[in-house]
């Protein structure tokens, strides 16, 4: 009976996620028209195939010409940027793997996606973050690392009816089976984008705590991670991705590698 319960509540949860994102793709192609780089006319996507296959999957894949700790991309070849020589704040995230600078079209993307709720980008993204993954795991073990969501404020899901990240795992999880473990979960409402760096690391080291329930069943089976990859849609100050590593960590999580769509450079 339980078996049938869970494989009647994946079939659920399939049905609605497929609904909404054909009613986000189908609603996104009537008030799209133009590729937001470009400026050539799209089709679903607020960017064209040409620029989705230039900018958004040709990232640059970690090593050579990115900071070690944080991952911005370099001008000169030294393994730091100049943020992280005057002061480390990443301590308990082994490393930091942004796709793209927050920086020009790019800012507009963004919009779309979280302000103007443009799910069809979605996909895309998702698509983005698992060649990502396999980038910073290239051998056999790769699609045995899960991915852990940096999770939304609470309420969040109930007045906007959708969370950006939890999204992108959904897709990554169905479509390339990578084990998705919803580990964290978020105390404090109080948005950042209106604090000062200071303010940031204050209220990011107190924000977050572990999922009690996803960690005892886990424990139970005897199934905690070694390693995990963290994901965030963008660093500024490292903030939130630091106090979220530093809650994995404080589980037994020995390594945790982290990815975010941009950065803020």
């Amino acid at each position: 009976m339980e078996l049938i319960q869970k494989t009647k509540s994946a079939f659920f949860n399939a049905r609605i996620f497929t609904l909404s994102f054909l009613h986000a793709a189908f609603s996104a192609s009537l008030s799209r028209e133009n590729c937001v780089c470009c400026g050539k006319r799209t089709v679903l996507m607020p960017v064209c195939g040409d620029c989705a296959k230039k900018y958004l999957l040709g990232f640059l894949p970690p090593g050579d010409g990115r900071c070690k700790l944080c991952g911005k991309i370099l001008v000169v070849g030294n393994d730091l940027c100049s943020s992280c020589r005057e002061k480390k704040l990443l301590c308990h995230a082994d490393s930091v793997f942004p796709l793209w600078p927050y920086r020009l079209w790019m800012k507009g993307l963004l919009f779309e996606w979280k302000m103007g709720e443009n799910r069809s980008i979605s996909p895309l993204f998702a698509e983005c973050v698992e060649k990502a993954i396999e980038s910073l795991y290239p051998g056999g073990c790769r699609s045995e690392i899960p991915l852990v969501p940096v999770p939304p404020r609470p309420g969040k899901l109930k007045n906007k009816g959708w969370d950006q990240i939890e999204e992108l795992c959904s897709i990554i999880q169905h479509r390339y089976g990578r084990p998705v473990f919803r580990l964290l979960r978020r105390i404090s409402s109080q948005q950042q984008k209106k604090l000062d760096r200071k303010g940031r690391i204050l209220l990011g080291s107190s924000s977050y705590k572990e999922n009690a329930k996803v960690l005892k069943k886990l424990a139970k089976n005897a199934f905690l991670p070694q390693e995990a990859v963290l994901l965030d849609d963008v660093m500024t100050t490292g903030a939130t991705v630091e106090a979220c590593s530093a809650v994995l960590k404080g589980m037994g999580i020995r390594k945790v590698q982290v990815i975010t769509l941009f950065i803020v450079d």
